[in-house]
């Protein structure tokens, strides 16, 4: 657990350096980008990258028939997005405080039903190989 919270650490400082210098060098030129603006130009163009290197990847696992590990990344991303909305919700609507443990422990337990459902997967392959051999 400490492990995971050190890396959600890690990137959120990552994130919030990136930010602070972007803010920066938008302040020094001649006509600054509002917030709203800045968010818009950064974040589009960081959607398009992160497009454009998934592409590959996806082409990949798809040529190799790997539709599961597809499936694995969508569900995670998703559940990523999920735990933050539901803690920045708690924050917003005051029904709870945002803690960083809630999500390292959501994402602790779904990446703990992955393992347990991928051991399961890889000893159904085994036996089925190991029955298969035998023919």
């Amino acid at each position: 657990m400490e492990t995971l919270r050190k890396w959600l650490y890690q990137i959120v400082t990552f994130v919030a350096r990136v930010h602070d210098r972007i803010a920066d060098y938008n302040q020094g030129t001649e006509a600054p980008l509002t917030d709203k603006e800045l968010h818009l130009v950064v974040i589009g163009l960081f959607g398009l990258l992160l497009f454009l290197l998934v592409i590959p990847l996806f082409r990949f696992l798809t040529r190799r028939g790997r539709y599961g590990i597809m499936a694995w990344l969508f569900t995670f991303s998703t559940v990523l997005f999920v735990v933050l909305a539901i803690e920045v919700g708690q924050q917003l609507t005051k029904t709870s405080r945002m803690q960083l443990w809630d999500i390292v422990y959501g994402i602790a337990g779904f990446l703990a039903v992955s393992a347990v459902i991928a051991l399961l997967y890889l000893l159904f392959s085994l036996i089925r190989w190991l029955f298969g051999k035998e023919k």
